[in-house]
Order: structure tokens, then sequence, then C-alpha cells
């Protein structure tokens, strides 16, 4: 009788010592909180409009400058866009909240043909565009299912710009700065280890616009740029114990 007690004692205690270290090995749910570094690449493209804004200096040429299409022309640009990002997240039940930064290279151009007249057959010129860096400064916020995150994101853009008008036979103006905006998106990522997180992102930036003087080109007055794309990215990070 003794013999069957501690037996059947001996066993309960292994069942609720097999339990207990079950609960203990059991995965957790995945932690978002701390701080991640990046890469980043993706495709990005605009329409973009471009707005001759020409003086009157005399009858004859008097808002007779005029893009492709007639009167405001648009530029569509696209090309590629990659760099790193740098980020902290910070995780409350199942909310995640960040700040992130990243800088890219950007190959962003495209150019629109500019006539005297909107019945002209033959252009005089161009008017030209490019995008060639990236930044930006953002919160995220977003919804985390265990490994995944569903996430928005906005913040403060910047962008390197260089913009040109070009008229044949008398030369061309160009313009070139560092322009600030903002921008605007969302994505998704997930953990596929405790170190390692794939991402695929879209946002919408506006750069502002650029204006061009074009007093040297025969004609007084200016040209308006808009910078504005969408861009869809593809990204990796690698992320590090919570400071």
């Amino acid at each position: 009788m003794l013999k069957n007690l501690l037996f059947a004692g001996t066993a309960s205690v292994l069942m609720i010592g097999t339990a207990q270290a079950a609960d203990i090995i059991e995965p957790t749910a995945y932690d978002w909180t701390g701080a991640y570094i990046g890469l980043q690449a993706g495709y990005a493209w605009g329409n973009n409009d471009v707005s001759p804004d020409v003086e009157e200096i005399s009858p004859a040429i008097a808002d007779a400058i005029v893009l492709s299409p007639p009167e405001d022309g648009d530029i569509d640009i696209d090309g590629f866009v990659g760099g790193a990002h740098l980020g902290y997240n910070f995780q409350a039940d199942s909310l995640v909240f960040g700040l992130e930064g990243d800088i890219e290279y950007a190959d962003l151009s495209g150019d629109t043909d500019v006539f005297f007249f909107s019945d002209d057959d033959e252009p005089i010129g161009k008017a030209e565009q490019n995008i060639d860096w990236l930044g930006s400064l953002r919160l995220r916020l977003g919804y985390a299912m265990d490994r995944a995150l569903i996430y928005a994101t906005g913040g403060l853009a910047v962008g390197g710009v260089d913009v040109k008008v070009s008229i044949d036979e008398t030369g061309h103006e160009s313009e070139s700065e560092t322009a600030w905006g903002w921008t605007v998106g969302g994505g998704l990522e997930y953990a596929f280890t405790d170190d390692l997180s794939a991402r695929i992102e879209y946002r919408y930036t506006d750069l502002g616009n650029t204006d061009v003087a074009i007093d040297n080109l025969g004609f007084a007055g200016d040209v308006e740029f808009e910078h504005t794309f969408h861009a869809v990215r593809a990204g990796l990070s690698w992320h590090f114990d919570s400071l």
C-alpha cells in the first residue's frame, strides 16, 4: 500500500514539474521594444506640375511660353531609391510607438517639352527635374500581432532637387536646393528571428516647389516645379536589446 502511495505521489510530482517546465520554456510573444538599424531599397514615381509664369514684356510674347501639355505641363519622374535607416521602438501591450530616421540615394528624373505657343509643332526647349538624395525623420505607430507589425508612419522629409529650363539657341537656367517637406505612409513588418525583421512599406512625399527664373532666356518670369512622389520600399532591420 505504501509503495503504491509513494509511486502515486512521485508520479504526481513529476507531472506537476513537467507542466511547470513546459510553462517556463513556452515561447513568449515577441517584444518590439529596442533599437534597430537596417537597409532598404525600392522604386519611386511621381507626376509633377510645371507651371510657367511669364511676365508681359510685349503683346507678342505675353503668356506665350507653354509646356507639354499646354498651358501647364507635367513631368513624370521615376527611379531607384535606397539607403539606410535607424530607429527605436517602445511596445505597450499590442501598441508599438517608434521614432525612425533614414537617408537614401535617389535617382528620380524626368523632363517635358517647352513650346513658344501651344499649337507649335516643334518645341523650343526642355524643362527637367532631378531628385538625387532623400532623408526623413518620422514617428511610427503600429499594432503588433506577436512577430507581425502593422504600422503607420509620417513626419519630416528632405531631399536634394535639381531643376533646369533650357531654351534652344539661348541657353539654360537651373536651380539646385535642399528642399524640405513631409512624408506619410504605412507598412507591414515581420520578425523572422529575435534579431532580424523584414518590411514592405509605402510612402507619399511632398518636398514643396522650386522656382527657376528665366529672365536671361529671352523672357521675364519663372517656371515653378512641384516635387511630389510615391515610393514602395522593402527593407531588413537588425534589432538590439532594449536600451
